[in-house]
Order: structure tokens, then sequence, then C-alpha cells
């Protein structure tokens, strides 16, 4: 004990006297912030598009100014103009252009199917599920309202004439994020893929420039000798400020934001610090293997920047190749989400949760041990010191 403490002073020590080290560890709180600032309206709103009512009438009219009047959506641009819509679309001033036929408000007088057409850009999958989502919403509403109007008119009775004007009704319930608030379904989730990429760069960056300038015997001396107390003094005050960033994040999303652990709290806290755990131990195994300061950075780049793209979150993982699978299964980020999205969000019973957490568990100790047998057969020898 006497030992690592020793060593974790030494690595302070280091922090007052390395600007870089700073930056690194401000970096989580303003990247989080950023993240946080980025999603903090919840989901997209007045998401341009342009209008070409070729019906000019007062049902045409209502309608556009009832598709308006979602906070999804802004009409931008009124053209009747079918190739100016277009230019719109592709020059991105718009998302969509809908088209309202010349026949429009005579079909919904007659009571037969008004067809709109909705041009949007499936480039942007985002931008255009919202938009098809309150499109489709309004007019959906509207002509329910138009047809039982119309049935109303002919003598129907008003309960009767909604009866017929929507025969078949889908009742979706939302479980979860019923709002569709993208705050917590991606600014949540985002940072902690931030904090792994963070967490690994720390450490390789901590031990690979002793390797770099060639202190790493004066490492492990000033532990005494003793290899692990020299890694893990090293990475205890590394280990207490990510810990520190995640539990102010999720304090923040918890109880400022209304995000409230709906499940256990011990299993999200447990999980928290298994993330972090592991992370670092990923980090001491990359650059013992590395042995280099520069490749050890490159190799924590190509392996965490595409974890959240591979975590299951942006996109269903069971959707993925097996390849692409057994990839996202090495991912701390992986193992966490679950954990985030079962504990903390959905409330599901802490059984669904030990899987998880013995596999971050083991992300842990399998790594860290193999890690710490690299540096103490290679680590140490001068040859390999120096590398930039």
């Amino acid at each position: 004990m006497k030992a690592t403490l020793a060593t974790a002073q030494r690595e302070l020590q280091q922090w007052r006297s390395a600007r870089s080290d700073r930056i690194l560890l401000a970096l989580p709180l303003i990247l989080g912030l950023l993240v946080w600032w980025l999603f903090a309206s919840g989901s997209p709103q007045s998401l341009p598009i342009t209008v070409v009512d070729l019906d000019q009438s007062g049902h045409s009219r209502a309608l556009v100014r009832l598709i308006d009047a979602t906070p999804a959506v802004a009409i931008a641009h009124r053209t009747d103009n079918a190739a100016e819509a277009q230019q719109h679309l592709l020059t991105r001033y718009s998302y969509a252009v809908l088209i309202i036929p010349h026949d429009f408000s005579q079909h919904l007088n007659r009571g037969t199917g008004a067809t709109l057409i909705l041009q949007h850009n499936a480039q942007f999958a985002t931008h255009s599920s919202q938009i098809v989502r309150a499109v489709r919403s309004v007019s959906t509403t509207y002509s329910a309202a138009a047809r039982a109007s119309l049935y109303s008119s002919q003598g129907v009775r008003p309960e009767q004439a909604i009866a017929l004007a929507m025969p078949i009704q889908v009742e979706a319930t939302a479980l979860f994020n019923e709002s569709m608030d993208y705050e917590q379904f991606l600014a949540a989730t985002l940072i902690p893929a931030l904090l792994q990429i963070l967490i690994m760069v720390a450490v390789v960056s901590a031990i690979g420039r002793e390797l770099r300038d060639g202190t790493a015997q004066q490492w492990l001396d000033h532990a005494q000798g003793q290899l692990v107390a020299a890694v893990v003094g090293k990475l205890l005050p590394y280990f207490v400020v990510f810990i520190g960033y995640g539990l102010a994040f999720l304090l923040w999303f918890a109880f400022s934001r209304g995000m409230h652990i709906e499940g256990s709290l011990a299993a999200v806290l447990l999980g928290l610090l298994l993330l972090v755990s592991a992370s670092m131990a990923l980090g001491v195994l990359l650059i013992a293997l590395a042995r280099n300061l520069r490749m050890a950075l490159s190799l924590t780049g190509v392996y965490t920047a595409p974890a959240f793209a591979f975590a299951g979150q942006a996109y269903p993982l069971v959707a993925m190749p097996p390849a692409a699978q057994a990839l996202a299964s090495t991912l701390p980020l992986t193992h966490w989400l679950d954990i985030q999205n079962q504990q903390w969000l959905a409330g599901a019973p802490l059984s669904t949760a030990w899987p998880s957490l013995w596999i971050l568990l083991f992300m842990t100790l399998v790594p860290l041990w193999l890690g710490l047998r690299l540096l103490q057969r290679s680590a140490f020898q001068q040859e390999q010191w120096g590398a930039r």
C-alpha cells in the first residue's frame, strides 16, 4: 500500500508539471458538456420542408397550417414549381417536399381516398423519420376529421361517424423513452463512449511516456520494485478522476434531467466502476503489447473510436454480421450500455444485469493480468525506451 500511494503521489506531481496531462484530464468535462448541449433539446425541431400546393383549396391550406404548427417541422418554402422544390431538396434548403395534388380537396369532399406525396431525403435518417412521422400524424388526423364531418352531414351520429372514419386503429404504446428524447437516446450514451476513449488514451499516455522518456526504471524504483504497486499507483489518480466524471454525469442526467434510475442503483454504480476499470485494463494491455507510445495511441484510436457504432445503440446489434457482433462483445461500452438501458432506463430485474457485470469484471482482470506480465517481461529493458 505504501509503495502504491508513493507512486500515485509521483503521478500527481507529474500532472502539476505536464500541461498536456491537465488538458487530457479536462477533456471529459468539456466534451461531455458539449454532447449534452448538442442534444439538450431532446428531439429535432423545426426541420425545414417545402410545400407544393397544387390544390390551393381551404382543405390544403388548413392542412399546411397544421403541419407547420407541429414542433418537428417548419414550412420553410412554398412554391408551385416542382423543379424548384427538387432544387431545395438537393441543396438541403429543405429535407422533404410535400406535394398536395390538384384533386386533394375533391377526394376529401367525396369521402374517397386522398393522396399526399412526401418526398424525403432518406440520406439523413433522423431528419427523414421525424418529418415522415409528423406529416403522417397530421394528415391522418385531418383526413379522419374530414371524413367524420362528411358522415355527420349525411345524418350519421357523431360517434358512428368517428368509427367509420377510422375503422382500424393501432394503439402503439412506448414503454421506455416515451417522448423519443434524443438526449436520453444519444447524449446519455455518447458520454460513456467518450469516457472509454479518454480513459484508454490517458492510461496509454501515462505508461507510454515512461517508456518514451526512459524513466520506466525510476517509476519501478519509486514503487520499491513492485510492478503491481507501480501500475496500480500510477493508475489510481486516473481511476478516481474518471469515476468522478462518470458519477457526475450520471447524477446530472438522473436528477437534473429527469432520467431517474428505474432499476438497481447498485448495479448501475457497479457497472460504471467496471466500465472504468475495464477500459483502464485494456489500456494497460495495449501499451504493454506495443511498448511504443505512438503505436499504442494509434491502436487505442482504432479500437475505441468506432465503439459506439458497434455497441448496438444506434444500429441493432442483432442485424450486424457475426464478425461485427464479435467485435462489439470485446468493447466494455457494449456491456455498459446493456446495464444502462436495462437497469437505469427500463427498470429491468437485477438478474438481467449479472451477465454484463461478470463480462466487465472479466475484461478488467484478464487484460490487466496479461498487461502486467508483458510489462514485467519487456517494458523495463533499456532497448525498449526512447521510441516516440
